[in-house]
């Protein structure tokens, strides 16, 4: 067994605890008695690295003076490792029809394992120095893949077992070795592979041919002599999983969260223990149990003690009675718990805190040392139970907070480093140079820095930072350096253009002017201003971990009177607005303004409706990415637009119109709806009665 030459107890270790060596070697030994199961390192001994066997010594070696574990939660987070690939001829369904993974971008639509539409966030380049197979499956069409890839996979022989397998794992197998028998001159397999297919695809109209079957089955399988380029993409479902094929079949895109498992159900001396994998969906918390399962099968002596149960997801080590389970957040059972281990695996996936609560609290107070192992990759949504535990160890970490039962370990570039630096990579991610390989991290930030819409991806799954989305619209770059001074004194008089977005009355409130330019080189200037209510702010700067109350103070926020936004007190700051300025038009989104429009109407302004949908939001959208790329806006640096600007999700429709997604967004986005509102009436109607820019130039197509 390798030991830690330099190994140090954490500095999370409470002062009455100490640090067991014979308990902490116990824990390392164990799992090196395990082997890897998947890709270039299949068959060989799970030696831990450095950074693992340091959290392993940590968690099961730090004991109370009663001899029982100090630590009972461990959140592990921690960069992805490379993606799976396919051949560039690959046919991947999306809503337009099929694609190719040749031709798929960041940002396009394809659609996960349950037919639910999903967004590509990152695309590896070409490479072809991987070992490539093609699969050809009954009906005659066949998909080349890496060795590497995963596939989601019923393995029959007698009954159907569901398992996860990489291609190389599927030839070795089954297909290489498969015994054939003469009869009748029929060829009779002994072993059948077969792939479950997606459901029903969820859009409006279905015109893509899908198979009837459930299944398809797997009639050959080659290794390719020649060099096949191929790609992976990276997609934000649950799964990471998505469709590929004209028949749509899922493929897959957590080795140290699989040895913990059958650690803690079969090496800890806990008798009749409960031990449960948790993910977003069934599918996701199978991938951890299929590789403990592959585990088990690999190991003797284990093997000879452990019953698994392939089609409940679930394995027996019969000499305590102990058992591991597999538990989604789609289906669970609120009751009966007595849990000995939880392992959760990419915990940012998932949908809500419901699961996380069940199986968290209360549920193992009859167990002497329970333990919660969480690990995951940062995620985007800054309401989850992920982020609101990535911040309570966040908070450890930094000395804000003390739980001498939480062991938190982050790695992860910090949010003001620079992301193109490959120190900074090294600093996030333990395994590099390891198994992920700083060649495959070069080419997938040349590739970010080519196209800005890469560059969250890139940040979250190799830095692990946590993100506003993993699809960046805006470049902020360039929206920073249109950060130009607005005098809004020197602005008095002149022609401009609002946008209301009132959202609820609990909700923030945007007003925008924009001025169009009186000269040349002159760019279109914003005057932003938001409301909240008063009450509140305390409450949304706990709970968003959102700066209003310093925003507030600096002047970029106003507040109204009560626990809902005062409309009263905002059509008279407009009326004030109007005094100063020569506020042409104000468009408002048609919804939940009728009131305030009238009265703005009584106050002698013209309001004009704007619609939401892709027709009328679509061509001033685009109109403001290019301004911004030009240079030709200046916002003043306003911190609430940028925060807002950052938080922006952009879909496309089958045409390529494009518009913001305030459900799909991370956060607030009222203020870059109404200026995109404002500058639609500003550059059609601008300082005169001339035509508007898309009359004479046509709108923009990206």
């Amino acid at each position: 067994m390798r030991k830690l030459t330099d190994y140090k107890p954490t500095k999370f270790m409470a002062e009455e605890s100490h640090y067991d060596k014979a308990a902490a070697d116990y824990a390392v030994g164990f799992i090196e008695c395990l082997c890897h199961t998947k890709g270039t390192w299949a068959g060989k001994p799970f030696e831990l690295i450095d950074w693992q066997e340091r959290i392993i010594r940590d968690i099961f070696g730090i004991l109370k003076p009663s001899g029982y574990r100090q630590f009972n939660t461990a959140y592990v987070e921690i960069p992805k490792k490379q993606g799976k690939q396919l051949a560039l001829n690959t046919k991947i369904p999306t809503p337009n029809g099929f694609t190719t993974m040749g031709d798929i971008r960041v940002g396009d639509t394809v659609f996960d394992e349950n037919g639910q539409p999903c967004r590509v966030v990152a695309k590896s380049d070409v490479d072809d120095t991987e070992q490539a197979y093609r699969l050809t499956f009954r009906d005659g069409s066949s998909i080349v893949a890496g060795e590497r890839h995963l596939w989601n996979v019923e393995y029959i022989i007698g009954q159907p077992r569901s398992v996860l397998w990489t291609t190389g794992e599927i030839y070795r197998r089954t297909m290489k070795h498969r015994q054939r028998y003469a009869d009748n001159e029929k060829e009779v397999r002994r072993s059948i592979i077969r792939i479950p297919v997606a459901k029903k695809l969820q859009i409006e109209k279905r015109n893509l041919p899908v198979a009837r079957s459930r299944f398809h089955y797997l009639a050959d399988m080659e290794p390719l002599s020649e060099r096949v380029p191929m790609q992976c993409i990276q997609v934000d479902s649950a799964s990471h999983c998505y469709l590929v094929g004209e028949s749509f079949v899922p493929t897959h895109n957590s080795e140290l969260a699989a040895a913990v498992a059958l650690l803690l159900c079969c090496g800890d001396g806990e008798e009749r223990a409960e031990v449960y994998g948790c993910a977003a969906d069934r599918q996701q918390a199978s991938i951890v149990f299929e590789v403990a399962a592959d585990m088990v099968r690999m190991c003797p002596a284990l093997g000879k003690r452990v019953k698994i149960l392939a089609s409940q997801k679930r394995m027996v080590y019969l000499p305590t009675n102990s058992f591991y389970q597999v538990l989604s957040a789609e289906a669970y059972s609120k009751h009966g718990f007595n849990i000995h281990g939880v392992v959760f695996d990419e915990l940012h996936t998932q949908p809500n805190r419901k699961l996380f609560d069940v199986m968290t609290k209360g549920s193992g107070d009859a167990r002497m040392q329970p333990l919660y192992f969480l690990i995951t990759t940062a995620g985007t949504d800054t309401q989850s139970i992920c982020y609101e535990t990535h911040q309570k160890a966040k908070d450890i970490l930094e000395g804000r907070k003390i739980d001498p039962t939480f062991y938190p370990v982050i790695y992860g570039a910090k949010e003001d480093e620079d992301w193109t630096d490959p120190e900074v990579w090294k600093r996030s991610n333990p395994s590099l140079g390891i198994t992920v390989g700083i060649d495959k991290v070069q080419a997938a930030c040349d590739s970010a820095r080519q196209n800005p819409a890469e560059e969250n991806s890139f940040r979250q799954l190799r830095l692990n930072q946590w993100v506003k989305q993993s699809v960046r619209w805006m470049p902020m770059d360039k929206w920073d350096a249109c950060g130009l001074p607005v005098d809004a004194a020197a602005l008095e008089g002149r022609v401009c253009y609002g946008g209301l977005d009132l959202s609820s009355t609990m909700d923030i409130t945007a007003f925008v002017l924009v001025f169009p330019p009186t000269e040349e080189d002159e760019p279109f200037a914003v005057l932003p201003y938001f409301w909240i209510p008063e009450e509140n702010i305390d409450l949304r700067v706990r709970r968003d971990h959102v700066l209003y109350d310093l925003w507030q103070k600096q002047g970029f926020l106003m507040t109204t009177e009560g626990n809902v936004v005062h409309y009263g007190f905002i059509e008279a700051f407009i009326e004030k607005l109007g005094e100063k300025y020569n506020i042409r038009e104000i468009a408002f989104d048609r919804w939940g303004a009728v009131q305030m429009v009238q009265n703005l109407e009584g106050m002698g302004f013209t309001v004009v409706p704007f619609g939401q949908g892709f027709k009328d939001m679509s061509p001033p959208t685009k109109e403001l990415m290019k301004l911004t790329l030009e240079k030709k806006i200046a916002h003043g640096g306003h911190p609430v637009m940028r925060w807002m600007a950052d938080n922006i999700f952009i879909r496309t429709d089958p045409a390529g119109n494009i518009k913001a997604d305030k459900e799909k967004s991370t956060e607030k986005i009222d203020g870059v709806i109404a200026l995109i509102m404002a500058l639609d009436r500003a550059i059609r109607c601008g300082n005169d009665t001339s035509e508007s820019v898309y009359e004479s130039r046509g709108v923009l197509v990206f």
